[in-house]
């Protein structure tokens, strides 16, 4: 065998090969969309800020899956997707709303206010779901199945869909400037709360609904192909009403575990 290649795949010498390097490429990618994300909707490019800002959010659940596949997890990695979360879904979406709002309406004071707000709470979230990461769990199953509060990326996402809706649909009740910023503030307090909410790619899918479920989910894709906004805003809609029963789920679990560990002490 080639030195070069043995060097290659036995690390040695000090030496590393180059693709361990493409988790953290693809983390600063998605940070330099994010940031012209912010460049878009000052020049009143909306839509493609939206875009800009999904795509990051898809990076940002790239990243972290080509880190395991090609066992190059680390603690500057860790650090680093973290640092640009925070950019990406604390601080972005915040700006994009308040371009988009004062685009047609005065509201600087009140959409301001908004940014740093948004930013308080995402940072809030980050910094707890990283201090989570270090404690032992108390109950693994609902640790596994469940967050505590909305996640950030999905947080930023559902921050844009009232602007999604308008350049859908036009004008309409989601497009009032007090409505907006009541609903991006009250998404960065359930950011920072701890309110449980369910954890989807964890979710297990019974063997009979196998069909049921790639049925639902390629009639998404095929939404996300012909209306992806439409097909964007229905997830979000979706996921927003999904909070009070993953509430109840989430109690009921809880009071169960309880209950069990009450019985196994008499």
């Amino acid at each position: 065998m080639p030195k070069i290649i043995q060097r290659i795949r036995q690390d040695e010498g000090g030496c590393f090969p180059l693709f361990r390097l493409l988790p953290n490429l693809v983390t600063l990618t998605s940070l330099c969309i994010a940031l012209t994300a912010i460049l878009a909707s000052t020049r009143g490019n909306f839509v493609q800020a939206s875009a800009f800002l999904l795509l990051a959010g898809f990076m940002d659940g790239v990243d972290g899956r080509l880190a395991r596949f090609f066992n190059s997890s680390s603690d500057f990695g860790a650090q680093l997707d973290s640092l640009v979360d925070f950019v990406n879904f604390g601080v972005a979406p915040g700006f994009v709303i308040y371009a988009w709002v004062n685009s047609y309406e005065d509201f600087r004071g009140l959409s301001w206010a908004l940014v740093l707000f948004f930013a308080v709470c995402g940072a809030i979230r980050l910094a707890r779901f990283n201090v989570d990461l270090t404690r032992e769990a108390p109950n693994p199953t609902l640790e596994k199945y469940f967050f505590k509060g909305i996640p950030a990326p999905v947080g930023a996402a559902m921050a844009m869909l009232p602007m999604v809706l308008f350049y859908e649909f036009g004008v309409g009740f989601y497009s009032n400037p007090i409505l907006v910023i009541n609903y991006v503030g009250a998404l960065a307090v359930l950011m920072a709360s701890r309110i449980p909410t369910i954890s989807i790619k964890k979710i297990p899918i019974r063997n009979e609904y196998a069909y049921l479920t790639l049925l639902i989910l390629g009639s998404f894709i095929i939404g996300l192909i012909v209306k992806p906004w439409i097909a964007l805003a229905a997830l979000g809609v979706i996921y927003g009403l999904s909070i009070p029963v993953t509430i109840f789920l989430y109690v009921k679990i809880e009071l169960s575990a309880k209950n069990k560990g009450r019985n196994a002490n008499h």
